[in-house]
């Protein structure tokens, strides 16, 4: 069956958000046991379900942990599940929603917190380069700052104003003002034209991430006044997942068509095999940028062209989520997302609880530096 075919039968999304709304002040607790004992991938253990039934927020009285602990237990039994309350869910297939910042996403690293800067949003119109170090905001100095310190320093009205200090690859100190504006990220974004063009997919969204990966190429070909490149690399190091099925047709855009592409495994059924459709074909050399924020979606994507060795990956072990998850609207209109289905890579393996292993595999030091990145992609697809 193939991926295109599958899609309308589950809603799926596969997400490594840690950061999501997870608002549980009142859960419908025995419908969400009976959900989980249901259809949950794996069978649930009973004392677990157990443990979720003492933990439910009604039971708690006016305890301010409660709905921290309902979230614990109920992660107990599904690692990636969240309850939602009704206000706070937003259906995934929206995809990137317009946000009011500095246009940045902040990345721990050893102490230090580095900027993935978003196409179009203050940061990159500054010229404020991907990987920067942000070293202070306003005069205050970050050094032993956590990211979520520097995240309140860096949140304000919009139209406000702001100062910062960062260090980009030479180690230079640089200062920039910037005015705190609304942006909405893009899901495809062109880093970098030429021999070596860089594309960085941010999410896999429904019916956008693929003819948006397909339309840039087609743009490159034109701009350079012939066909599609000889060699691509695909930026996935920021990207946490989204939405499986236009993963696995994003995958399928480089395979012949029939090409296995994955199996299915859900409670309900023997694995279900996905193979690739028709349709469009990129017949370039493929490099994959990974790392420890490649997660779900990305990753399938990612392993499915490694097991065909259509791609090299470089970078970092990836998360290590090969599992899709499907979200339920319970009789409060709140929402339940478990995981619903375990996604087999074309050797019949999971990347969860292991992640991806890169081909050419670098230091955390080294994975924030794309033009290192690059080196390593260009004596890789050279070689052949």
């Amino acid at each position: 069956m193939s991926a295109a075919a599958l899609r309308p039968l589950l809603l799926s999304a596969l997400l490594a958000w840690a950061g999501a709304a997870t608002a549980v002040l009142a859960a419908p607790v025995d419908e969400i046991r009976a959900v989980l004992a249901r259809e949950l991938v794996d069978p649930p253990d009973a004392q677990a379900l157990a443990r979720l039934a003492a933990a439910d927020p009604a039971a708690q009285g006016a305890r301010a942990d409660a709905s921290d602990a309902f979230a614990a237990a109920l992660q107990a039994i599904d690692r990636h599940a969240r309850h939602f309350a009704a206000a706070a869910y937003r259906a995934p297939q929206l995809g990137a929603e317009a946000r009011s910042g500095i246009g940045a996403r902040l990345l721990p690293q050893d102490g230090r917190v580095l900027l993935d800067v978003f196409q179009g949003g203050p940061a990159d119109r500054a010229g404020i380069p991907d990987g920067a170090r942000l070293l202070a905001i306003d005069g205050v100095e970050l050094a032993g700052a956590t990211a979520d310190e520097v995240a309140a320093r860096l949140r304000g009205e919009e139209g406000s104003r702001l100062r910062i200090a960062y260090a980009g690859a030479d180690g230079r100190r640089r200062t920039a003002t910037l005015e705190r504006a609304r942006y909405t990220p893009v899901e495809v974004e062109l880093l970098q034209r030429g021999h070596l063009p860089v594309l960085r997919v941010r999410d896999f969204v429904g019916s956008i991430t693929r003819p948006a990966v397909l339309a840039t190429v087609a743009h490159l070909g034109r701009s350079e006044g012939g066909g599609e490149p000889a060699a691509l690399v695909i930026d996935l190091r920021s990207a946490p997942g989204g939405d499986l099925y236009e993963a696995f047709d994003l995958a399928a855009a480089f395979l012949p068509e029939g090409t296995l592409l994955g199996s299915l495994r859900s409670r309900a059924a023997p694995p279900r095999e996905v193979r690739a459709p028709g349709g469009a074909k990129l017949d370039v050399a493929l490099a994959l940028l990974v790392g420890p924020d490649t997660a779900s979606a990305a990753e399938v994507f990612a392993g499915v062209l490694q097991a065909h060795g259509r791609a090299v990956l470089i970078g970092g072990r990836s998360y290590g989520k090969c599992s899709s998850q499907t979200d339920t609207r319970l009789a409060d209109g709140s929402v339940l997302r478990f995981t619903n289905l375990e996604v087999l890579l074309p050797g019949g393996q999971s990347c969860s609880q292991r992640g991806l292993s890169p081909d050419v595999e670098v230091d955390a030091a080294t994975l924030p530096r794309l033009p290192e990145l690059l080196r390593h992609a260009r004596a890789r697809l050279a070689a052949g």
